[in-house]
């Protein structure tokens, strides 16, 4: 999708400063007036570069709250009211992301079962319906579903007369959290379900025709018979705004999409994501969609409920690894798969159906016992989306450390992290050449910044920047974040030697 382009505020005209106690006063007089908290770091240089970010004007009035170590050491280089909790937004991930490499691990596959309530005929005919068992995988695109109709093809399946049925128990039936009223078709508020499809959203494509006056042309991906779509959208000289409203059917078969405006004639084309508000059901449609394109023929008909018991395997499919979604999760910050981890964790956990408060039990007991929160840490959702959340910058620090030196999981957790200026949702920012892989997070109000910078002098440094109640429009209180994280990678120390990295390292 499109990013705003807006840029950042003209540099304040500030007379000199008579001396460096002077300039030292002023920066402690508006450090503790932007935060209450007093500023403590250790080194004059990354000091200098916190006491230029409290100075920006972006920040006025906001509580900041920093903290910067060395990732190998673990010693502290900068620290500002770095205990203070608050509200992370979608660096609230990098919790999920650390319980989920250390519980399941990198390589781990979550599973897919497919049933029928009797073993299918010599022909290849199930006469009942197809299960589909869910267990809360995220991934389960579009093209894992074409596979997983290859696979049921290949076990022998031709055709299925009883329609599909979906037993999505693994999960509770509650798909959007209370938090995030009010909820939208938005793609962001994504409903998670034990068997869900394409991140429970989908696109919709609008084609601008040659001709002005004629119709615009409505394509959605996937083309599954889940929707039904009542367009007025005439191509003309000059667009209007495209309204879009989403509706479940009567008959709770899928939804009506209606879309109204206009579009600009001469082969322009549009595109938006919208999520699906029965997301058992539209998984369902798109699996029927994959079966039929391997000509295995579904008849009509869904059922939601628990799998019989003596059911007949077909097939088991495994989807993506733990390692490859935390890379979705963290690159694109995927709200989708934070919500389907965190109550995967809590299903595990509790042995009850998974649901946003046994998962975030589950989340905060992981996290407790490798001793990385703090006393206030509020862990309301996976995502972030909720403002009940609270988290201090020191305990994100901690987290990050922890994670990104296991052994088993840090390369992971590390690659999983934007990329400055290269890639997910850094690829616009800090394209300065400073190696930085970080987290980002946003809210109305809210910007964070968290993750590992590599110094020019080689040093790994891992960092928290928290904003909440910043006024100064997202942009320039992202750039006052980006600008800090680049100064502290050109004006830390040298790393130290490397054996004496590996003896701070030993027990």
């Amino acid at each position: 999708m499109p990013r705003n382009r807006v840029p950042g505020p003209a540099w304040l005209s500030r007379p000199a400063l008579s001396s460096p106690l002077t300039q030292l006063a002023v920066t402690l007089s508006l450090a503790l007036f932007l935060t209450g908290a007093p500023l403590v770091h250790a080194g004059d240089e990354p000091g200098g570069a916190l006491a230029k970010l409290l100075k920006k004007r972006a920040l006025r009035g906001a509580r900041v709250g920093v903290e910067v170590l060395d990732l190998d050491s673990g010693e502290r280089l900068v620290s500002h009211a770095a205990d203070q909790e608050l509200v992370p937004a979608s660096n609230q991930k990098l919790l999920l992301a650390m319980a989920a490499l250390r519980h399941w691990g990198p390589a781990h596959r979550f599973r897919t079962a497919i049933y029928s309530e009797e073993p299918p005929d010599e022909n290849g005919v199930i006469r009942g319906p197809l299960w589909v068992q869910g267990a809360g995988d995220p991934s389960l695109v579009s093209e894992l579903l074409w596979q997983l109709g290859e696979r049921i093809r290949l076990s022998g399946v031709r055709e299925i007369r009883g329609g599909l049925a979906i037993d999505a128990s693994y999960f509770d039936d509650v798909h959007t959290h209370s938090d995030w009223n009010p909820i939208s078709s938005r793609a962001y508020h994504a409903r998670v379900s034990a068997f869900a499809a394409n991140y429970s959203s989908f696109m919709i494509q609008i084609d601008g025709s040659e001709v002005l006056g004629d119709p615009a042309r409505i394509q959605l991906s996937p083309s599954a018979d889940y929707f039904q779509v009542r367009a007025k959208i005439p191509s003309l000289a000059r667009r209007s705004k495209i309204r879009l409203d989403l509706s479940p059917l009567a008959d709770g078969s899928g939804e009506v999409l209606r879309l109204r405006g206009a579009v600009r004639g001469g082969g322009s084309s549009r595109s938006y994501w919208r999520s699906v508000s029965l997301p058992e059901r539209y998984a369902a449609s798109v699996l029927r969609l994959q079966l039929e394109a391997h000509d295995v023929r579904v008849a009509p008909g869904f059922r939601l409920g628990k799998l019989p018991e003596g059911a007949h395997l077909i097939v088991e499919f495994d989807g993506h690894s733990v390692a490859e979604i935390v890379r979705l999760l963290n690159k694109y910050s995927n709200n989708f798969i934070a919500e389907q981890l965190l109550k995967g964790l809590g299903a595990e956990y509790s042995g009850e159906p998974g649901s946003w408060k046994n998962g975030a039990d589950a989340l905060r007991d992981a996290l407790k016992d490798l001793e990385v929160l703090g006393q206030g840490t509020v862990i309301a959702d996976g995502s972030g989306l909720s403002p009940r959340n609270r988290i201090s910058p020191r305990s994100l620090v901690q987290v990050i450390r922890t994670a990104a030196t296991d052994f088993d999981s840090g390369p992971e957790f590390l690659a999983s992290l934007p990329h400055g200026g290269l890639d997910g949702t850094l690829e616009d920012r800090i394209k300065n050449g400073a190696k930085v892989r970080a987290k980002t997070g946003h809210l109305r109000h809210v910007a964070a910044l968290s993750g590992v910078v590599r110094s020019d002098s080689g040093r790994r440094i891992a960092f928290s920047v928290l904003v909440n109640g910043g006024r100064g429009g997202r942009v320039a209180v992202d750039n006052a974040i980006d600008a800090f994280v680049s100064q502290i990678a050109s004006d830390s120390a040298p790393a130290p030697s490397e054996d004496a990295g590996l003896a701070r390292l030993e027990p």
